[in-house]
């Protein structure tokens, strides 16, 4: 296993859904995609980032880790995402309605998994945290009777991890962070972060769906505002000025600069791209120094830009 592999966190929505903006090579076959979490596997890779809502993925798994498990493989932190449904549409349930909904979703992504107990379990929304219903008491019920080991919250933005950052029983932090993202450097967000050693946290949307590497104006969505070249053209000078190896390695290594992120979500459609994504997570990370230089050179971007759900 080579050092910092653990860095990766093995991103599974392409594996099981159409997914990224970048995205030429469509869906692998289910032979593939297990034989790809199987190479990770193989090579020290220890935490998997999956979700019901990702098509076949939790089932891949599954049977990736029934192989896994023939071969002595160590067994990985599996992280699943439990279907979070917005706070208007929360409002329409009764509590025994919102009760069933989450139970249903736990026991789902266990049954598709194979797994009896989910190592870690995200909500897609922060409104539960902000008015506790019986969602989030249901989930700490069940996690208490030991069908769930970790919960947390994948985070739309600082605000919402600076309300997490209150919830002892949140112990997972998912962040989407990117080069452009000035919502993070502009916070003091991280700092906090720190005051809480019981946290793990990792990053997601590195590459902005594979946006930031694909060098081509036409791919940027309207709500970029035509910032798509001047963009392109600092995050080449930064590549250049840096002696980094490709955006990819950039954009990455940017990051993994911030010490309380231990591990980034990085999603793939073929074996190919594995070898690249774990060369990306053990290469050095840029130093504060060079973070900075970095944020000074980014022009700003719209805050439409950074959340591909608004594309």
């Amino acid at each position: 296993m080579t050092i910092g592999t653990h860095r990766l966190v093995l991103g599974t929505a392409q594996l099981g859904m159409q997914y990224g903006i970048a995205n030429a090579t469509g869906i692998p076959d289910r032979n593939a995609a297990v034989d790809i979490v199987l190479a990770a596997l193989r090579a020290g890779v220890n935490t998997l980032d999956t979700a019901h809502c990702y098509g076949d993925a939790e089932s891949i798994l599954r049977d990736a880790l029934a192989l896994a498990v023939q071969e002595g493989l160590p067994i990985p932190r599996v992280i699943t995402k439990l279907d979070t449904p917005l706070a208007e549409e929360a409002e329409q349930l009764s509590d025994k309605e919102t009760i069933q909904f989450v139970k249903q979703g736990v026991i789902s992504s266990c049954r598709a998994l194979g797994l009896e107990q989910l190592p870690v379990l995200l909500i897609r929304e922060s409104w539960p945290l902000m008015r506790p219903t019986m969602f989030w008491e249901t989930l700490l019920t069940l996690r208490e009777q030991g069908l769930i080991h970790t919960l947390g919250l994948s985070a739309q933005s600082p605000a919402e991890v600076q309300l997490a950052l209150k919830f002892p029983d949140i112990r997972h932090l998912q962040v989407p962070i990117n080069i452009l993202d000035h919502r993070w450097r502009n916070s003091d967000v991280f700092a906090q972060i720190s005051v809480r050693g019981d946290l793990t946290v990792h990053a997601r949307s590195v590459f902005l769906q594979g946006l930031l590497l694909a060098g081509n104006n036409s791919l940027w969505p309207d709500v970029s505002q035509g910032c798509g070249p001047d963009v392109i053209h600092a995050m080449l000078k930064a590549k250049q000025m840096l002696n980094r190896s490709s955006l990819a390695d950039l954009c990455t290594a940017y990051v993994l600069s911030y010490p309380q992120i231990s591990g980034v979500v990085l999603g793939l459609e073929t074996a190919e791209q594995l070898e690249e994504n774990l060369r990306l997570v053990t290469t050095p990370a840029l130093s504060n120094a060079e973070r900075k230089f970095v944020d000074d050179i980014i022009p700003y971007v719209p805050s439409a830009l950074l959340n591909p759900s608004s594309w």
